[in-house]
C-alpha cells in the first residue's frame, strides 16, 4: 500500500497535477492579495517565460514541433509551465555528464570497425538500403554483419523459454540491461540461473534502471544481488545529490533491453522482467511483445552497447576488443544493431524509423505501444499513404495509462485522413516496437513512437536487411492484424466531447508522456 503511495506521488501525472494547481494558485493569488504589486509581478513573470522560451528556441538541434508544444506550455502556464521545461523538457544534458560519457563514446565508437566487403555485399543485393546502413554507421557508429543468425520470438513465452535456455549454457559471462525488474516467477527462474553462474565463477553483470524499477524492486536491491555474487550497478539512482546535473539526468532514462551469453548470443526486444510480459500474469488481457536472438559476429555490438553503460555506472575502463566472439554462423540476411543515446541530440531511432518510410515502395507495417508523433514523423506517415504505399499501425486495444491512450487515439484522424490503416490489439496491450517493409527490411527494439523513446532515453534496436526474420516480423504482424479490430473515420467522429476536450488538454502534455 505504502510502495503504492509513494508510486503515485512520485508519477507525472501526480507532479503534473500538483503544478497546474500551483499555477492557479499563483493566478488567483495576483488577483486577489497582490493588487498592489500585480503589475511588476506579471511583468516578471513575464520576462522570465520569455527566457525559457528563448532558451527552447536556441537549441538548434531539437525537434520543431517539439519545440512548439514547450513554448505553448510555457504560455499557457507561466510559472508552472517553465518549471515543466526544465525538469521534463530540457534535453540539454549537462556538462559534467557529457564529459563523463564522452571518453566512452570515443573508446566504444573505435572499437566498432565496419568491413567494407559486408557493405559491399549488401549493395550488390538492395542498393536502396545502403543509405540507412550509412546513416547509421556515421550516426551511431552501428557496423553491419553478416554471418550473425538470427531468430524472432512473436511472445513474450516463447522468447523466454529460449532465453533460460541459452543463460543456462554460459561458460564465460552473461550481461543483463533492461529498464525494469519486478519480482515474480520470470525473474525468479532467471536470477536461480544467474546466482548458480556467479558461483560457477562466471562474470554476471546487471544493470538496471534505477527510476523504472522503483516500485518493482526493493531498496538496495544491487546489494542484495552483489551478496550473491553477481555484479550490480542501477542505473540513475535517485539519492541526495550536490551536483545538479545529477537530478537533470533523472530524466534520461536506460530503457534499453539487452541480454549478451559469452559473446557469442544477444537478445534484445522489447521485453522487460516482469510476469505479464510472459502472459503468467495477466494486466492488460494479453500481453504482446517480441524479442529477437542474434548468435555471431553482431553480438558484438550488443555486448559494447552494454558495456559502455556498464563504464558509466560503475566507472570502470573496458578494452572493447576483448569481447569480440569468434563464431560466424549461417545467415540469409544481414543484420546492424545499434543504440540511441540523448547526449549526442542525434534523434537515431526516429530518423531509422523515418528512413523506413521514406524507401518503402510497397507497404509499411508499424507495432507501437504509443504513438505520440511530432510534425515529421505524421508528414512521413502521412506522405508514406498518400504516395500509394499501404502504411498499418497496431497499437493496444487495452492500454496500460488511459492518458497515454487519450493522447495516442488523438492521432487517429489526421492519419486516417491521409489513408493510414489503423488497428487496435483487442486481445490485450501491444508492448513490441516494429517496423518491416517491403520484405526488405525490419526493426525490432526498445524504442516507442513517442517523445520520451526518441528524444530523452537511451534505446537499442536492431535493424534486419532480407532474411527470414524479416519475413517472420511480416507474418507474425499480419497475423497480429487479423486479431485487431481496424479503426474507422466514423470511430473517430463518434468520440464523445469530454474525450475529445480530455484529447486536446493531454496533447499539450505529450512530450512529458
Amino acid at each position: 500500500m505504502i510502495k503504492r503511495i509513494v508510486r503515485v506521488l512520485l508519477s507525472k501525472t501526480f507532479l503534473s497535477a500538483v503544478l497546474i494547481l500551483v499555477q492557479i494558485a499563483l493566478f488567483v493569488g495576483l488577483f486577489v492579495g497582490l493588487q498592489q504589486v500585480g503589475t511588476v509581478a506579471y511583468i516578471i513573470i513575464m520576462l522570465l517565460s520569455i527566457l525559457v522560451m528563448s532558451a527552447v528556441v536556441e537549441h538548434d538541434n531539437v525537434n520543431p514541433s517539439y519545440k512548439i508544444m514547450w513554448m505553448l506550455i510555457v504560455v499557457w502556464l507561466p510559472i508552472t509551465g517553465m518549471l515543466f521545461y526544465l525538469w521534463w523538457g530540457s534535453q540539454r544534458i549537462t556538462r559534467r555528464n557529457v564529459e563523463k560519457f564522452a571518453p566512452i563514446e570515443s573508446a566504444a565508437s573505435a572499437a566498432m570497425v565496419q568491413e567494407n566487403a559486408v557493405i559491399e555485399a549488401l549493395c550488390q543485393q538492395e542498393p536502396a538500403l545502403a543509405r540507412n546502413v550509412e546513416y547509421l554507421l556515421r550516426s551511431a557508429s552501428a557496423p553491419l554483419y553478416r554471418s550473425t543468425s538470427g531468430e524472432y520470438f512473436p511472445l513474450g513465452q516463447a522468447f523466454f523459454a529460449r532465453f533460460t535456455e541459452v543463460l543456462r549454457s554460459a561458460k564465460r559471462y552473461i550481461f543483463l540491461e533492461y529498464f525494469i525488474i519486478e519480482e515474480g516467477e520470470m525473474w525468479y527462474e532467471t536470477l536461480a540461473i544467474l546466482r548458480q553462474k556467479a558461483a560457477e565463477g562466471l562474470d554476471v553483470r546487471v544493470v538496471y534502471d534505477a527510476f523504472g524499477s522503483m516500485f518493482t524492486l526493493p531498496p538496495g536491491y544491487d546489494a542484495t544481488l552483489r551478496a550473491m555474487g553477481i555484479k550490480c550497478q542501477p542505473f540513475n539512482p535517485i539519492a541526495f545529490s550536490l551536483h545538479i546535473s545529477d537530478y537533470k539526468m533523472l530524466n534520461n532514462r536506460d530503457h534499453r533491453k539487452i541480454a549478451v551469453v559469452d559473446g557469442e548470443t544477444g537478445f534484445t526486444g522489447g521485453l522487460n522482467f516482469a510476469d505479464e510480459y510472459i502472459n503468467r500474469k495477466k494486466r492488460f488481457g494479453v500481453w504482446k511483445d517480441t524479442g529477437v536472438m542474434l548468435k555471431g559476429p553482431g553480438v558484438y555490438s550488443l555486448t559494447v552497447t552494454f558495456l559502455k553503460m556498464w563504464d558509466y555506472v560503475s566507472g570502470t575502463q573496458t578494452r572493447y576488443e576483448e569481447y569480440r566472439p569468434r563464431g560466424e554462423y549461417e545467415a540469409d540476411g544481414f543484420v546492424q544493431p545499434y543504440c540511441d543515446s540523448p547526449l549526442d541530440g542525434e534523434p537515431v531511432s526516429e530518423n531509422a524509423y523515418r528512413n523506413v518510410l521514406r524507401r518503402a515502395q510497397k507497404y509499411v507495417y508499424i507495432v507501437t505501444p504509443y504513438l505520440i508523433l511530432d510534425n515529421e514523423m505524421t508528414t512521413a506517415l502521412r506522405l508514406a499513404a498518400q504516395s500509394g504505399v499501404d502504411v498499418r499501425i497496431l497499437v493496444p486495444g487495452i492500454p496500460d495509462k488511459w492518458y497515454v491512450y487519450y493522447v495516442t487515439q488523438s492521432y487517429y484522424a489526421r492519419l486516417l485522413e491521409a489513408g493510414v490503416h489503423i488497428y487496435e490489439y483487442t486481445p490485450g496491450f501491444v508492448h513490441a516496437k516494429m517496423y518491416v517493409s517491403d520484405d526488405k527490411e525490419a526493426i525490432v527494439g526498445s524504442a516507442n513512437m513517442d517523445y520520451r523513446s526518441l528524444y530523452l532515453h537511451f534505446e537499442n534496436c536492431c535493424a534486419f536487411y532480407g532474411g527470414h526474420v524479416v519475413r517472420d516480423v511480416r507474418d507474425d504482424i499480419c497475423a497480429t492484424l487479423g486479431e485487431s479490430r481496424e479503426v474507422t473515420m466514423a470511430d473517430v467522429n463518434s468520440t464523445p466531447f469530454l474525450k475529445w476536450l480530455a484529447q486536446v488538454f493531454l496533447r499539450f502534455f505529450s512530450p512529458m508522456m
